[in-house]
């Protein structure tokens, strides 16, 4: 079972929740990092502030010069200490003997924890050690007397655990304010999904990729070329047959998003635009070529937002005119055929109205026989497997047929039939075919039993056309002098002018009193 793709408005809340997440844990992670250290060397300045503060107070100097603990430095260090939620304040004489604890049974031991070295060389440090009351961080401070001597030290510490449970506490602020971010992130991306979803009329991306599949395709599948351009005249869609034509015109570059001045300006594409009016078949000459045009200008909600233009080269158009020549040639053809026939109704009825069935049979029998010769000089099934041209193959009928009808049998051969081709080429190869079946049917006038053997197919891209008579034939020296004059001669000036127009070959073997075989050869991509 095919899996359904995501509508529009899930990718969208996907994709923008997906980088709004990733963007605030990076930056969530780096804040929680961040607010941790900080947090970390608050607290440490506090307890070295503290130390600082107490190192010059002048309870603590009395007490250690004095070189003894007193009721007002406990209380002063408690006070201190339980303002500020520090896990002890010792003061200590140069012994490390302490002089103030929390616990009361600890004053006028020992200092622990082995890091308070330092401060009786004079120097102010933050430490972390693990003491009486557990691990902490440590502030130390040496004290001076009066006179400039050192006499002792303070130490402030704080529980290391309270620093944990203050980054903690940051962390989460820092998480809580990323979450509340994520969630406006995603309220955001649910009203941007629906504001792109009604821009795009309501369609999915596989539905807006499927019709500009679909628009391409019936560009390039219409027979004519066409051309849009937009309100600034820049070319915005053009199809393979009007790149064709511009191609044919020299001009190579590719022309989507160019003004249409600069491609084709005897167009005049934006006049449409000005105008809001289009026009219809009109000629437009553009180097060689000559192209039938109609443009119409593009509206939106009332507004002319372009232009189209949809033309076809003249000479398709001729070609066609041509074609539909030939219909109109094969209708009245069919006309006369049937005013004939009437025309034989009649006598047949007249003559079974007086009863004379033998002239009657007679003429049935005479009509047969012209019937089946006349049938069998038209040969439509033949030439239709030679060359795919409608047109053409109209003009080999009725030349095969004015043949036959002079008493000369023409026989076909073929391999791979002729395609469609241009109208300049289907020109061209009415003049060699007409001009050579002439030329075979001059040469046989006189001869008992004549044949022209026609050969037309294709070969490897080239289109092979061999046509042999079994005429009086001629010697290299007329071919030399023979020139077409009138209705007489061999005829072959105009067939050389047309192969080497087309770059083709032709050859010619004769022999006097045998006959003619001429062989030509034009590629097929001319």
């Amino acid at each position: 079972m095919k899996k359904e793709p995501l509508t529009l408005r899930t990718q969208t809340m996907l994709l923008s929740a997906s980088i709004v997440l990733v963007a605030l844990l990076l930056f969530g992670l780096f804040s929680a990092c961040q607010q941790a250290s900080l947090t970390r060397e608050q607290l440490a300045d506090k307890v070295r502030i503290s130390a600082s503060h107490l190192q010059d107070h002048p309870v603590v100097v009395s007490a250690l010069e004095a070189d003894e603990t007193t009721d007002e430095l406990i209380r002063l260090t408690e006070a201190i200490r339980e303002e500020n939620e520090f896990l002890y304040i010792v003061v200590m004489d140069t012994d490390q003997k302490r002089y103030t604890h929390p616990v009361e049974d600890r004053i006028g031991e020992p200092f622990v924890g082995g890091d308070a070295d330092l401060v009786f060389e004079g120097e102010s440090y933050i430490s972390e050690a693990v003491g009486f009351l557990g691990p902490s961080v440590r502030a130390f401070e040496p004290v001076y007397s009066q006179t400039d001597v050192l006499i002792g030290a303070v130490s402030v510490g704080i529980s290391t655990d309270a620093i944990n449970e203050a980054e903690a506490q940051a962390i989460l602020t820092s998480l809580a304010g990323a979450s509340g971010s994520l969630l406006i992130g995603m309220i955001g991306a649910y009203f941007l999904s629906n504001r792109i979803k009604k821009q795009l009329h309501g369609l999915e991306p596989q539905q807006i990729a499927r019709l500009v599949n679909e628009r391409e395709a019936i560009l390039e599948a219409a027979g004519e070329g066409v051309i849009a351009i937009n309100e600034e005249g820049k070319i915005i869609a053009i199809n393979g047959a009007a790149t064709t034509f511009l191609k044919a015109t020299n001009h190579e570059n590719s022309v989507e998003g160019k003004k249409i001045n600069e491609v084709w300006p005897e167009l005049k594409l934006e006049d449409v635009m000005e105008q809001r009016e289009g026009s219809y078949d009109v000629v437009y000459q553009r180097s060689d070529l000559e192209a039938v045009v109609t443009k119409v200008p593009i509206f939106y909600q009332d507004l002319c937002i372009g232009a189209l233009a949809t033309f076809r080269e003249k000479n398709q158009l001729d070609d066609i005119m041509k074609r539909l020549s030939g219909v109109e040639t094969y209708a009245k053809s069919l006309r006369s055929e049937t005013h004939e026939f009437m025309n034989k109704l009649h006598i047949i009825s007249a003559m079974v109205e007086t009863e004379s069935y033998s002239e009657l049979q007679d003429y049935i029998e005479n009509l047969s026989l012209r019937y089946q010769q006349k049938k069998n000089s038209q040969l439509p099934e033949e030439v239709g497997k030679l060359v795919s041209d409608k047109s053409l193959a109209q003009f080999l009928a009725r030349k095969t047929s004015v043949l036959e009808e002079q008493g000369i049998n023409v026989l076909f051969q073929s391999g791979t039939p002729w395609p469609k081709l241009s109208s300049e080429l289907i020109d061209a190869w009415i003049t060699i075919i007409g001009n050579t079946m002439d030329n075979a049917a001059e040469a046989s006038l006189n001869h008992r039993e004549t044949y022209i053997i026609v050969t037309i197919k294709q070969v490897g891209g080239v289109l092979r056309y061999v046509i042999e008579d079994n005429g009086k034939g001629f010697s290299p020296t007329q071919e030399r002098q023979s020139t077409k004059k009138g209705d007489h001669g061999y005829g072959l000036e105009n067939v050389r002018k047309e192969v080497s127009r087309f770059r083709g070959t032709i050859d010619l073997l004769s022999r006097e009193g045998k006959g003619t075989i001429i062989t030509i050869h034009i590629p097929l991509g001319t």
